[in-house]
């Protein structure tokens, strides 16, 4: 949809001067001592990356998560239609089978509408993209495990900060309450609604309430002595956007039935008490964690979705650390509520499988209804030596839900064997499972209550090498087998008015898929003034659905992918950097031809609309896309304060890539629809430290 792209154009352009104002100065000094340790660091089951030094990388919006985009195995997968905001696809699975936890937590979502985290980039002191065969400690997901660590608040230099600017505006207060409490608020707020307007050249829609997000974070640490500290977190975030469609153009003439416009709007609260004990050997963390959200979606009259979630959740996570063996085990429960309104046409359809047929010849469905049921996970795993050379690690996790009574055991290891002091090689195998929790496809008057968890297998095998002069390289092949994939059924999709659906299942999971690759990493770490990394992947993402007995090129199997970042800090006032990315271009689905139809008994023979008919599903593909980002950071003294300017340029030789073909009506001209920016986009900053 185009006009999630074209807000994309304004939020993400962030041409805006930023204003911080810190209350007590920062230890900079101790900060480069930390990250010149390690950037980005090699783990057998992913990689793990220090955020400071990525407030500076160029096209990450000071957002140290927009860095996963630069690191192997990632897709940034935004469809074909335009929106949503692109999120990260690993490996050739869904973005929905990524498990995103913060502090050990989970929250409602990560990414906003424009694409930037939920998180003051302040407060992130690392992430941890874990890509295949990970630990038995992480369950429900199959694509991806992306872990977020905020940092404690800082009792010795609490930091005030002030942040203002036309794209975005906050501020992150911290107090220390006595010697061994402390806590900071943050909050921030988009400021791009109030003049997006301006930004629009698509006169086909308008915006009935132009694109707003919001978050907060706070936490309040305790030490209560020297083996106990208890913390207190809350956490939110809130996205909504509204158009309205005119009603002579081309997203209304293909389909009358988005006459009533677009509204989505999606919020999260989540408020956590976690306690942290030290008794000689264990280490125990419990947490009880409540989180609320709320999603609303309606896509003209086509589907309308209103659902209050809530989740409690209580877990506990414990280390052993032993003379020959590590152990780490733990489980988690958690009751989960949803109560819904919906309703619409009863059309299934899963864009990641099919292109959807009009909506229109479906019958009408209106329901209300609330879905209750409990998930577990208890896990263990252990991991030591064998020997001077090999190494192990060995976990079982049991995975469950009340709803339909799944109960699934994921067994997960890894071998590794030195080969010398520079290499180092891991083989590593898990099964993993992920529960719907798109709860539209389980609802009784639309979707399947009976649908199952998805089951993926990984299987990994790496070389760790670390070279001379702070160099170190990970090369990886990966292969995974994804099987309970959710499908439409066919035979309950309406194609004409008179067609009968009746007594068919709308969606079952009988789809199936495969992903495989190798994948190589460079990285240097932060010595001699400079660090950085580049990578290259080569992968093969397909997909198989026996309902429709077609095999197909998955939509986000962009084969080729490179990523080049290089940060240098030229002088004692200057730093400098660039990222390029390559990526194969994206697949779509030709429109060949188009029917006109025409209501029984019209009085004018003028068709309602047109229905498209397409080739092959994603037989057809983009040409390969490549990008430079650039950015200067000076520092300085403005008005006696100490003072950073940065002056950044995304897309510099202004490359361009399709994201989608917008056609008229009738389907026989089109619009080519590039993805953002498709032209050099400037921005300057400036922070100010006092």
């Amino acid at each position: 949809m185009t006009f999630i792209k074209s807000t994309l154009a304004v939020l993400v352009g962030a041409f805006a001067t930023n204003t911080l104002a810190n209350t007590q100065k920062n230890n900079d000094d101790d900060t480069s001592n930390i990250e010149s340790i390690t950037v980005v660091a090699s783990k057998p089951d992913g990689i793990k990356i220090s955020s400071g030094k990525l407030l500076s990388l160029p096209g990450t919006g000071n957002d140290p998560l927009k860095g996963l985009e630069a690191l192997p195995g990632v897709v940034l997968a935004t469809p074909s239609t335009g929106g949503p905001v692109a999120q990260p696809a690993i490996r050739g699975s869904s973005v929905s089978d990524n498990l995103y936890l913060t502090d050990g937590l989970e929250m409602g979502y990560v990414f906003h509408n424009d694409g930037l985290s939920v998180y003051n980039p302040l407060l992130i002191e690392s992430f941890e993209l874990k890509t295949g065969a990970w630990s038995s400690q992480y369950a429900n997901a199959n694509g991806g495990v992306i872990l977020t660590e905020l940092r404690d608040p800082d009792a010795d230099n609490p930091t005030n900060v002030l942040d203002l600017s036309f794209f975005r505006s906050g501020f992150l207060y911290e107090q220390a309450i006595s010697n061994n409490a402390a806590f900071y608020v943050s909050f921030r707020e988009s400021l791009v609604h109030t003049y997006v307007d301006n930004f629009i050249e698509d006169e086909d829609f308008s915006f009935a309430v132009p694109p707003r997000n919001r978050d907060y974070q706070a936490k309040l640490i305790w030490d209560l002595d020297d083996n106990n500290v208890i913390r207190a977190t809350a956490s939110g975030a809130k996205d909504y956007i509204e158009i309205a469609f005119d009603a002579d153009g081309r997203d209304i003439g293909k389909n009358p039935d988005l006459a009533s416009g677009e509204r989505y709007q999606t919020y999260f609260h989540s408020q956590a008490i976690s306690w942290q004990n030290f008794n000689g050997d264990f280490e125990t963390t419990t947490s009880l964690n409540l989180l609320t959200q709320n999603q609303q979606e309606r896509e003209g009259d086509v589907f309308r979705w209103d659902a209050d979630i809530t989740k409690l959740i209580l877990k506990a996570d414990s280390f052993y650390q032993g003379e020959e063996v590590d152990v780490l085990f733990g489980a988690k429960v958690q009751s989960t509520e949803v109560d819904y309104v919906s309703s619409g046409r009863l059309l299934p359809c899963n864009l990641e499988f099919e292109v959807c047929p009009p909506s229109y010849f479906s019958d009408t469905f209106a329901e209300d209804g609330s879905l209750k049921f409990e998930q577990y996970h208890a896990y263990v795993s252990a991991n030591g030596d064998l020997s001077l050379n090999w190494d192990y690690q060995l976990g079982v996790a049991l995975l469950g839900s009340s709803n339909n009574s799944q109960t699934y055991l994921e067994p997960r290891a890894r071998l590794g064997y030195r080969l010398n002091e520079s290499h180092k090689v891991n083989l590593s195998a898990g099964i993993h499972h992920t529960l719907i929790d798109d709860y539209q496809y389980l609802i009784e008057g639309y979707g399947n209550a009976d649908l199952e968890a998805s089951e993926a297998t990984h299987i990994v095998l790496n070389l760790e090498s670390t070279l001379d002069n702070g160099l170190s390289m990970k090369t990886e092949l990966f292969y995974k087998e994804l099987d309970n994939l959710v499908v439409a059924n066919p035979n309950a999709q309406k194609r004409s008015l008179a067609q009968d659906i009746s007594g068919f299942t709308r969606f079952e999971d009988v789809a199936s898929g495969t992903a495989y690759g190798i994948e190589l990493l460079v990285n240097k770490q932060l010595s001699d003034d400079w660090f950085g990394w580049a990578s290259i992947a080569y992968s093969k993402t397909e997909r198989d659905n026996p309902l429709t007995q077609q095999e197909f090129n998955s939509e986000f199997d962009l084969p080729w992918v490179a990523n080049i970042v290089l940060d240098y800090k030229w002088d004692e006032n200057w730093q400098i950097g660039a990222k390029w990315r390559f990526q194969s271009g994206r697949r779509f689905t030709q429109v060949n031809s188009a029917t006109p139809y025409v209501e029984p008994n019209s009085a004018t023979n003028e068709p309602l609309f047109y229905v498209p008919n397409y080739g092959e599903f994603n037989a057809e593909q983009w040409s390969n896309y490549h990008r430079l980002d650039i950015r200067a950071d000076y520092k300085t003294e403005l008005f006696g304060l100490d003072a950073n300017m940065y002056i950044e340029v995304l897309n510099v030789y202004g490359s361009r890539a399709v994201q989608e073909l917008e056609y008229n009506a009738a389907y026989t001209e089109f619009e080519k629809d590039y993805q953002f920016p498709d032209m050099p986009l400037p921005s300057i900053g400036i922070s100010m430290t006092f």
